[in-house]
C-alpha cells in the first residue's frame, strides 16, 4: 500500500513542483524520504520472517525467502527512481547533512539496481546454493558414516588422517552449485550492479560501498607489510604437518581441518610450543564450564558488562537458536530489540571468541537503533562500515586478555604473572591461527574475482585459475570450486570492509594498551572508564561514513588505517616463528620457569564446600570428572637448537589438572613460587638483619674485651 501511496504523492509533486519555494521543496522530500524508509521497514521485517524460517528448515522457508529477497529489489530499485525524482540541487541548504546523507543512501542502494531479471537470477542462486549445504544430511564423516553440515564440521576439526579430510571435503564440494554456471551468469553481474551505479571499475564501485576512498589500493599495501608475518605461520604449519621439506611448498585446504582455509584455528593442538600451560587449562575449563551456546553468550555478556557497554537483553537470548551451524547468523528485524541469531552448541575457544564478538555486534545494533536520528536508512544502509567489524572483533580479543580470563574462572591471573611471555605468546599463537588466515582470504577473494571481470585471466583458464590463484597468493591449494560455499561470493558481496575491519581492531587495542603505564595493568578496567569513544561510534550508525570517525575512536590526528598495530600485536609470535623456523636464530623468549605443583585439594584437604556435606556426599563429590573432550592429538613440540627434523612429542591432555576451576582461588601458601619476588624480599631482609646482629654481636665483644682489660690495668695499678 505504501508504495502506491509514495508515487501518487511522487505525481503530485510533479504537478505542482513548479509553484513551490525551496522551504516547499524541502519539507516534501523530507516527508518522502519518511515514507521511503517506513516502506524499506515494512520490507525488513517481511524478509527477517523468511530469513528465520529459512535457517530454521522450515518447509516452505526457502521459498518464502526467495520470494521476499525477490520483492525487495524490485522496490529498492523503484524508491531509488522517486527519491532520486524528487531530489534537487536547490531542496536542501548547505548545512542540512543528515537530510542529505538519507538520500545519497537511498538512490546508491548497490546491487539492487541490477534489472529485475539480474536480480532475482542474483538472489535465487545464492539462496537456493545455501539452503541445500546448510540442510543436506549425506555428508561423509568418515567411517563409512553420513552426517549433518555441522557434524562435518565437528568432525574435520578433530580428524588427524589426511584421506578421510579430503574426502570429507569432497562431499561438501559435491553439494556446492556449478562452477561454470557461476562463472557465466552470476559473477558477470557484478559489472552491471557497477554500471548501474554509476562507476566505471568494480574496485570503485566496492570502494564507495565501503566509503573509504582507494580501499583496495589501501588493503593491498596494508598486506604487503602483513604478509611475511603470514608467510612465517604458514612455513611454521608446513613444518609442524610435513616436515623440513615441504616447507614453502602450498599444503591442500583440507589439512587446515578447514573447507575454505579461512580458519586454521583447527590446527592448534599441533602447533603449540613446548609450554602450552596456558591453552590447556583454559582448554579445560571451557569444556568443564561447557562454555558454548547460550553459556557463552553468557560470558560474552559480563564482558559486555565490564566493559560498560550494555549487553544482550534476555528476550534476545530466549528467541535465539543454539541447534544451527557456525558461526553464527544475525537476523535483524530492524525494530527496537527485534534481533535473533542462530548459532550452535560447540565448545571450544574458537566459538568462545565468535559469541563475544556476535553479541557485541548485537549490542552495536541495539545502540545504533537508539539513535541515529531514529531512521531506518542510517540503521541499516547497504554499506559494509570496517568499525561495525571492528568493535566486535576488538572486544573478541579482549576475551583472550589475562584479566578476563581470570574474571571468568578460565586461568588465574597469578599464574598469568609467572610466565607472562610465554602465555602471551600461545594466545598471540591461537588469534594469529584465527585472524592471519581471514585476513588473507578476504583479499584474495576480492582480487581473484577483480581479475576474472577485468580479462586479465584468459578465458581458458578461468575455470581453473582459482587454484592458482590462491597457490601463488596464499600458498594453499584449494578445489576449483570450493569458494562457492561462501555466501559473500555467492551474492557478489565485497570482502575488502572485513578486511580493513580486521586490521582497524588491533588500531583501537593499541589505542587503548599505549594508554596504560604498564603491560600487566588491566586492560578491561581501563576500557570501561574511557569507552565513550567506543559509544560515541556505535551511536552514529551510518549516520556520517566510518572513515570521518577513525581519529576520534584512536583519539590520534591520523584518520588512516595501519598495518603496525597488527605487526606490533604479535610481536612474540614473530619473534617465536623466526626461531622455530631458524635455531640460530637470535631471536627469543626468556627461559621458562616451571610454575609450582596445584594442590589437590582431594588428597590434602576438603574444601568449604565439602567440609558441610557428609561424608557419602564428600566421597561423591570427590569423583574425578568425565573426559569432555573428544579427541587430543600428538603434538609436535618445540624444534631442537641443533636440527630442523628432529622433534620432540607429547599428548596435550584435556584434565591435565584435576581441578582447574579452583585454581584461582587457592591461596598465596599453596603457589609458594608464585610469589616469588615477596619471598626474595623477605629473603633480603633476613639477611641484612642478621649481618646488623652480627655488627652488634662484633661491637658488643670488642666493648666487653676492652671492659676487661681496663679492669686489669686498674688492678695492677692498685697492687
Amino acid at each position: 500500500m505504501r508504495p502506491a501511496i509514495s508515487l501518487l504523492c511522487v505525481y503530485f509533486y510533479a504537478l505542482l513542483s513548479s509553484g513551490t519555494s525551496t522551504g516547499d521543496d524541502r519539507r516534501w522530500l523530507v516527508s518522502l524520504v519518511d515514507l521511503v524508509e517506513l516502506d524499506y521497514q515494512d520490507h525488513c521485517d517481511q524478509r527477517a520472517k523468511a530469513t528465520w524460517e529459512e535457517l530454521l528448515g522450515s518447509s516452505e522457508g526457502l521459498s518464502l525467502k526467495l520470494e521476499r529477497d525477490k520483492a525487495f529489489g524490485i522496490f529498492s530499485r523503484q524508491q531509488k527512481s522517486e527519491v532520486n525524482a524528487a531530489y534537487t540541487a536547490h531542496s536542501l541548504s548547505a548545512d542540512d547533512d543528515v537530510l542529505r546523507r538519507r538520500v545519497k543512501l537511498l538512490i546508491q542502494p548497490g546491487d539492487t539496481l541490477l534489472e529485475t531479471k539480474q536480480w532475482i537470477r542474483l538472489v535465487t542462486f545464492g539462496d537456493t546454493a545455501l539452503n541445500r549445504l546448510r540442510f543436506a544430511t549425506d555428508y561423509d564423516c568418515g567411517y563409512n558414516t553420513t552426517c549433518t553440515l555441522r557434524e562435518l564440521q565437528n568432525n574435520i576439526a578433530r580428524q588427524p588422517d589426511e584421506e578421510i579430510l579430503r574426502r570429507m571435503k569432497l562431499s561438501w564440494e559435491t553439494h556446492l552449485p556449478e562452477l561454470q554456471d557461476y562463472l557465466e551468469n552470476i559473477l558477470p553481474l557484478l559489472k552491471n550492479a557497477t554500471k548501474e551505479n554509476q562507476f566505471n571499475l568494480i574496485e570503485e564501485y566496492w570502494d564507495s560501498l565501503v566509503e573509504y576512498e582507494g580501499a583496495t589500493l589501501a588493503a593491498r599495501d596494508i598486506w604487503q607489510h602483513v604478509q611475511p608475518l603470514y608467510l612465517k605461520l604458514h612455513k611454521y604449519v608446513t613444518l609442524r604437518l610435513r616436515g623440513a621439506d615441504e616447507v614453502g611448498k602450498p599444503l591442500p585446504v583440507h589439512l587446515f581441518r578447514s573447507l575454505t582455509g579461512d580458519d586454521w584455528s583447527n590446527l592448534i593442538e599441533n602447533l603449540l610450543p613446548k609450554y602450552p600451560d596456558i591453552y590447556q587449562k583454559v582448554h579445560a575449563n571451557i569444556q568443564l564450564k561447557d562454555i558454548g551456546g547460550l553459556n557463552a553468550y553468557r560470558e560474552a555478556n559480563n564482558l559486555l558488562k565490564q566493559l560498560n557497554l550494555g549487553e544482550v537483553p534476555d528476550d534476545i537470548l530466549a528467541e535465539s537458536a543454539f541447534n544451527g551451524t557456525c558461526p553464527p547468523t544475525i537476523v535483524d528485524w530492524c525494530q527496537p530489540n527485534k534481533l535473533r541469531f542462530i548459532t550452535c552448541k560447540d565448545v571450544s575457544i574458537q566459538n568462545y571468541m565468535d559469541a563475544h564478538e556476535t553479541a557485541t555486534k548485537i549490542r552495536f545494533k541495539l545502540t545504533t537503533a537508539l539513535h541515529s536520528n531514529n531512521t531506518y536508512i542510517l540503521r541499516e544502509a547497504p554499506r559494509y562500515s570496517a568499525i561495525y567489524e571492528a568493535v566486535p572483533g576488538f572486544v573478541s580479543l579482549l576475551s583472550l586478555d589475562p584479566h578476563t580470563l581470570d574474571r571468568a574462572g578460565l586461568y588465574p591471573l597469578e599464574r598469568f604473572n609467572y610466565n607472562r611471555n610465554h602465555h602471551r605468546l600461545v594466545l598471540q599463537l591461537i588469534i594469529a591461527l584465527r585472524d592471519l588466515p581471514k585476513l588473507n582470504y578476504y583479499l584474495a577473494a576480492d582480487e581473484w574475482r577483480i581479475k576474472v571481470l577485468m580479462g586479465q585471466i584468459h578465458s581458458s583458464k578461468v575455470e581453473d585459475s582459482w587454484i592458482e590463484f590462491r597457490k601463488n597468493f596464499s600458498m594453499i591449494e584449494p578445489s576449483s570450486s570450493d569458494f562457492l560455499g561462501d555466501p559473500y561470493i555467492l551474492f557478489n558481496k565485497p570482502y575488502i570492509g572485513k578486511f580493513l575491519g580486521l586490521i582497524f581492531k588491533y588500531q583501537i587495542y593499541q589505542s587503548f594498551a599505549e594508554e596504560l603505564i604498564s603491560d600487566d595493568l588491566d586492560l578491561i578496567t581501563h576500557v570501561f572508564k574511557s569507552n565513550q569513544r567506543l559509544i560515541d561510534v556505535m551511536m552514529q550508525g551510518f549516520g556520517i561514513s566510518w572513515p570521518e570517525m577513525i581519529s576520534d575512536l584512536l583519539v590520534k590526528r591520523e584518520n588512516g588505517l595501519e598495518y603496525n598495530a597488527l605487526t606490533d600485536y604479535f610481536r612474540l609470535l614473530d619473534e617465536y616463528l623466526d626461531n622455530q623456523l631458524d635455531p640460530a636464530s637470535e631471536h627469543t623468549i626468556e627461559d621458562y620457569n616451571e610454575p609450582p605443583p596445584e594442590v589437590d585439594l582431594q588428597e590434602n584437604e576438603i574444601s568449604e564446600e565439602e567440609s558441610s556435606l557428609p561424608k557419602s556426599d564428600v566421597n561423591e563429590h570427590k569423583e574425578v570428572p568425565k573426559k569432555t573432550h573428544d579427541n587430543t592429538f600428538d603434538n609436535i613440540i618445540e624444534i631442537d637448537e641443533d636440527s630442523n627434523t628432529k622433534y620432540e612429542t607429547s599428548t596435550v591432555g584435556v584434565l591435565e589438572i584435576k581441578n582447574p576451576v579452583a585454581a584461582g582461588d587457592q591461596s598465596d601458601d599453596q603457589h609458594p613460587k608464585e610469589a616469588s619476588y615477596n619471598v626474595y624480599w623477605w629473603i633480603g631482609v633476613a639477611v641484612a638483619l642478621a649481618v646488623v646482629v652480627i655488627l652488634v654481636a662484633i661491637i658488643a665483644r670488642k666493648r666487653h674485651n676492652h671492659r676487661k682489660q681496663l679492669e686489669k690495668q686498674r688492678r695492677r695499678q692498685a697492687a
